[in-house]
């Protein structure tokens, strides 16, 4: 199977070693379904990286790095860490040159841990929104860095929580989404988190609808840039995130997405791929379920009226703290 400028798949690699993700069975696996690796890579494993993409491009596996800090730096970026990541970013487009820059944009590690340790619902899961003039300035920091990527021949890429597809909400994560020139942009569609963490709000066909919903926002606003991330197949950063019940379940989102007009997707993650065996069972559902479009639902169509109320409601408190700011 050849890789396709159409349909694109990618695994996001975050919960393997570096040394399992380029072993001969996990390479002959990503070639086997021709999936592509997004290798998250830290300060401390930035040489190990490099070694790590070397064999990668060896073997024809394509690769993209995606940069993080450290917990206490906030770990992806946004408003609050964004001159500092976009520091760490510029020496890993220095020591790596990869062919694309992936970008996870999020609040704070911190800040979304103890909401969530909450049991909090909705907004109040959320960090405190970012000062107008910072997240101003995170936008500027962002441009900057994707030109300079640019000007090395880099592709750059965006992976942002869902509300953010709907702008108002960008202030409210501090996450700049709008006004940066990516090349590919990949929302993080996570069904089995949506159903999760809604703590009995959402049904699995709900989220499912939701997904659906935001692959069709996606393609709306971006166009031929729109993707989606879709999982979780094994947890992540927070060690203790939902996933999916079975292959079955990925099927579906991708049959939705596809449904949507949306066939670039990436999968979260290879750890969870790795650790659920049959590995080759939830890539054959990755990379060969058909479109199939997503039942609507009641419960799925009030969240999304509740998340654009809400966003409104959220962009005009951003404009009236813009104007008292100046």
């Amino acid at each position: 199977m050849g890789y396709s400028r159409t349909m694109r798949r990618r695994i996001w690699c975050e919960t393997v070693p570096l040394a399992e993700l380029t072993s001969t069975a996990t390479i002959a696996l990503l070639r086997r379904f021709a999936v592509g690796a997004i290798v998250a890579v830290w300060p401390a494993t930035l040489a190990e990286a490099a070694e790590a993409l070397r064999r990668l491009a060896g073997e024809g596996v394509p690769a993209a790095v995606w940069p993080m800090l450290g917990d206490a730096q906030g770990r992806w970026m946004g408003a609050g860490n964004a001159g500092d990541f976009a520091a760490f970013a510029g020496q890993v487009l220095e020591a790596l040159a990869p062919a694309e820059l992936a970008l996870d944009l999020e609040p704070p590690i911190e800040a979304l841990r103890g909401g969530l340790a909450s049991q909090a619902i909705n907004v109040h899961m959320l960090p405190p929104g970012a000062d107008p003039r910072a997240y101003a300035a995170a936008r500027a920091v962002l441009r900057a860095l994707a030109d300079e990527a640019h000007a090395r021949g880099i592709a750059v890429s965006a992976a942002f929580p869902p509300p953010a597809l709907f702008g108002a909400w960008e202030e409210r994560l501090g996450t700049p989404v709008s006004g940066v020139p990516w090349d590919h942009v990949s929302p993080m569609l996570y069904t089995s988190i949506l159903e999760g963490w809604s703590h009995g709000l959402l049904r699995r066909a709900d989220a499912l609808a939701l997904g659906a919903a935001g692959c069709a926002a996606s393609r709306a606003r971006f166009g031929a840039k729109a993707g989606a991330s879709l999982g979780a197949v094994g947890p992540g950063a927070f060690g203790d995130e939902p996933v999916y019940r079975s292959p079955g379940e990925l099927a579906e989102d991708v049959g939705a997405a596809r449904a949507e007009g949306v066939d670039d997707l990436a999968l979260f993650d290879l750890g969870g791929v790795l650790r659920r065996p049959p590995a080759e069972a939830w890539l054959e559902a990755f990379t060969t379920a058909p479109a199939r479009p997503a039942p609507e639902t009641r419960r799925a169509h009030a969240a999304l009226l509740a998340l654009q109320v809400t966003g409104g409601t959220w962009a005009a408190i951003s404009g009236l703290r813009a104007r008292l700011a100046r």
